[in-house]
């Protein structure tokens, strides 16, 4: 594995539990109460798959422009 190569099962491990805790309700109040992250929000899955597409779509574009 390089350097640029990520672990894939493991990116989505942390993915999956970031996401858990981030739609946590108790989490959500507990930033609020220590004004922690503003940006601390509920995502749907439809979001968070189109962010996912958008970023691979992103990468790809530039691994593409750096090979030509």
């Amino acid at each position: 594995m390089n350097s640029n190569s990520i672990d894939i099962e493991k990116y989505n491990t942390i993915e999956k539990e970031r996401n858990q805790t981030m739609s946590n309700n108790k989490f959500i109040e507990w930033c609020k109460e220590l004004n922690i992250g503003s940006r601390v929000e509920v995502v749907s899955e439809q979001r968070l798959k189109a962010n996912e597409l958008m970023s691979q779509y992103t990468k790809y574009t530039r691994y593409i422009s750096k090979r030509n």
